[in-house]
């Protein structure tokens, strides 16, 4: 990593301010981080949860929930590429859309068993990411490496973690409540939102399904940014990362201070009279030379 680029003043914080840092990064770049997460989560979506609503339409196979399943145990997997992304965006230039989601495609397989077996359900899963996909380190540097860098974070990832997946249920059930609210009341049989949810129509888990899509894509940017964020901050304490930059600031100050009388002496013109009087010099030498030399001959 080269900390001089870097497009984000870090420096060593608590975990609360880390992860406010990482909350700022994300509305900074979420139209980016969004597009890679529905590049990697749409075709799941489309594949497990509407191919199973298909199942359950024509021969009353009942996959729909199951695909849904699949599809929020996957997430990691949509992860992976949005911290590749910010990696490469936040020390040089961005790399594009594209070639990002097909990167995280042809990647999908690494970790899979780490991130969605072993520890698909911790709660600091936003900090394993940045670790994996930036350190690649083995099995037991990655044990070593995780366990220094969430020593000191107390239960601020975590609680983290919680309030996020609140949220996404919440934009959830609020997009379904005003989707009720908008229906006219002349195209719904029943008078209560509740009366529909004991039916459970196809509709209804369909919408469902497409509300809490959207909401997951919304939360992403957000909880992989926070995680992104920590991961710097704390990486910055261990390393020393502010105190390299500020003495490369005093290194260049310091030539900065020598480079300038030199560079003021040639501005104002200082430079040109030093080379005539050098060649005053050299002419005053020259014809002394010359009339010793005569006085030897004669």
């Amino acid at each position: 990593m080269n900390i001089d680029s870097m497009k984000v003043a870090i420096r060593p914080m608590s975990t609360a301010q880390a992860l406010d840092l990482g909350m700022a990064m994300a509305r900074h770049w979420f139209v980016p981080l969004w597009q890679i997460w529905l590049g990697m989560a749409l075709p799941i979506y489309v594949l497990f949860y509407l191919g199973g609503m298909l199942l359950n339409i024509n021969f009353g196979v009942a996959m729909g929930a199951f695909g849904g399943l699949v599809f929020w145990w996957l997430k990691p997997i949509y992860e992976k590429p949005m911290i590749a992304w910010l990696g490469q965006a936040l020390f040089t230039e961005p790399p594009p859309i594209k070639h990002t989601i097909k990167s995280g495609w042809r990647s999908a397989k690494s970790y899979g068993f780490i991130l969605l077996f072993k520890k698909r359900l911790s709660l600091q899963r936003q900090l394993m990411l940045p670790i994996l996909m930036l350190e690649k380190p083995s099995k037991a540097q990655f044990k070593m490496r995780l366990s220094i860098l969430a020593r000191g974070q107390g239960g601020g990832l975590s609680w983290h973690t919680i309030v996020l997946v609140n949220i996404e249920t919440i934009l959830s059930i609020a997009a379904v409540i005003l989707l009720w609210q908008l229906i006219p009341t002349g195209m719904v049989k029943t008078d209560t939102l509740f009366t529909i949810l004991e039916y459970q129509t196809l509709w209804l888990e369909l919408a469902w399904g497409a509300l809490y899509f959207l909401a997951a894509s919304i939360v992403a940017p957000f909880f992989v940014a926070s995680g992104f964020a920590v991961y710097l901050t704390k990486r910055c304490l261990l390393e020393g990362w502010d105190v390299e930059l500020v003495f490369k600031q005093l290194r260049g100050r310091y030539q900065a201070s020598q480079a300038s009388p030199l560079a003021e002496l040639q501005e104002s013109g200082g430079l040109g009279h030093l080379n005539n009087l050098d060649g005053v010099q050299n002419n005053t030498q020259s014809q002394i030379s010359s009339a010793s030399n005569t006085a030897e001959g004669q």
